[in-house]
């Protein structure tokens, strides 16, 4: 199966973790101002935009797919499509 139609289920969180196996994808963290919130730290040291933990994990899951995708060089995206 392809990384980038990944279920959820095969992911698991392990505390803010996101990973697959052994394998961390992402982590959540606390924002320093609003603790109550969270963003997204990638591996490449990148943070998202603050949202809420339940937005944040809901989001992790896709973007968990897509880095998993493009490390296997199989990104889903192919461009917006228009209604013409």
């Amino acid at each position: 199966m392809d990384a980038a139609r990944l279920p959820r289920s095969a992911f698991t969180w392990r505390g803010r973790d996101l990973c697959q196996g052994n394998r961390k994808i992402l982590t959540l963290v606390p924002d320093e101002a609003f603790p109550h919130m969270f963003r997204i730290r990638y591996p490449n040291g990148w943070t998202s935009t603050l949202a809420n933990l339940a937005r944040c994990k809901d989001a992790g899951y896709a973007h968990a797919r897509l880095l998993l995708a493009e490390s296997a060089a199989e990104a889903p995206y192919r461009g917006e499509r228009t209604n013409t």
